[in-house]
């Protein structure tokens, strides 16, 4: 009889903690809806700039609610998030404490974009790619990348695939740099929100019970 220990046995009790508060954390979809919908909201700002001539009043307002009202979203989402949970998600989810991000991890990610971005360089000088293309091809890479890195259950990984596909679609067909962005944070914006969407409905459906 082969006695060897389960692969959960094996964990440190600190993979055990991260593999199971990373679980919580995406489990009831609220992540992906604050990304969805800070996409989108870039993306509005996005078209604004490819429907007005650059240099219109309604041009510079959307490129200074791009910079401000966006980096403000990004930076009040986990407080929403948090705030939605404890008020009405509690009995459902329980309540969860996370620890502040992990350097290490942090600097592995910033290493991979790092990596990517150097073969982008090279493509663009190998003339592969246009220069502006490349932007669009990187960006979908990158944010693709993350998230499935992030994410690490199957739905984040096929939506990082798919990001990166859209990124270097896009970048493949002749569109304005603005245009470009608006249509991939578009494409990015409605499939993190539809998914987080779903989760949340397929979580808030389960028994109270049911819920781990």
């Amino acid at each position: 009889m082969n006695n060897s220990p389960s692969p959960l046995l094996q964990e440190s009790p600190d993979a055990i903690a991260f593999r199971l508060m990373h679980k919580a954390n995406n489990q009831d979809g609220l992540p992906e809806i604050a990304v969805g919908l800070i996409f989108l909201t870039a993306t509005g700002f996005q078209w604004l700039q490819v429907v007005f001539p650059s240099g219109s009043p309604a041009h510079k307002q959307a490129s200074l609610g791009l910079g401000l009202l966006v980096p403000a979203l990004i930076l009040g989402s986990q407080w929403a998030i948090k705030t939605v949970r404890r008020s009405f998600l509690v009995e459902r989810a329980g309540y969860v404490e996370f620890k502040p991000a992990n350097r290490k991890r942090l600097w592995t990610v910033f290493g991979i974009a790092f990596l990517v971005a150097c073969a982008t360089i090279f493509a663009i000088a190998a003339r592969a790619l246009p220069p502006d293309s490349w932007l669009l091809a990187t960006t979908g890479i990158l944010v693709g990348a993350f998230t499935a890195y992030a994410g690490r259950l199957p739905r984040f990984v096929i939506g990082g695939v798919l990001m990166a596909a859209t990124g270097i679609c896009l970048a493949l067909v002749s569109f304005s740099l603005e245009m470009g962005f608006a249509l991939l944070f578009s494409a990015m914006g409605l499939l993190s929100l539809v998914s987080g969407c779903v989760v949340f409905l397929l979580f808030i459906r389960r028994p109270v019970q049911a819920v781990e």
